[in-house]
């Protein structure tokens, strides 16, 4: 028998290489993919999140939009509701949001803001990692 002769297929040594190095990338397919699957739910959590502050938001700036009609005080009545917006027997326009600040606020000639002042209202919610700041002006 001629041992000169090519032959068709592989060796045994070849299999187990092809076979090694598709597990080692089989692994490293699976680790990376379980990387963006896991965090794919933080994406949904964040925009689940933003949608709650828009709507808590949207509820303080109706509240504070028909005290501006009824109300001649209706900076500092508007403030109090914000500040008491969670507790138990109040209008709950809060839903799961923080409030982070509920202060006035004062802008110099520069634009800084600075505390204090008695015109304008400043408000920020915050869900999570999310945050949503509005000024209420007389």
């Amino acid at each position: 028998m001629d041992r000169n002769r090519s032959r068709a297929g592989f060796t045994l040594l070849e299999v187990v290489i092809t076979l090694i190095v598709a597990a080692i990338l089989g692994t490293v397919f699976v680790q990376f993919m379980a990387t963006f699957v896991a965090g794919s739910v933080h994406s949904v959590t964040r925009v689940q999140n933003a949608g709650s502050i828009n709507q808590v938001m949207e509820n303080m700036t109706a509240d504070f939009r028909k005290l501006t009609a009824t109300d001649s005080d209706f900076l500092s009545t508007f403030q109090t509701h914000v500040q008491n917006g969670n507790s138990s027997g109040a209008t709950r326009y809060f839903g799961p949001c923080t409030v982070l600040h509920n202060g006035t606020v004062s802008f110099d000639s520069n634009g800084n803001e600075t505390a204090g002042g008695t015109m304008i209202l400043k408000v920020t919610i915050g869900l999570g990692d999310q945050r949503l700041t509005a000024l209420f002006s007389k």
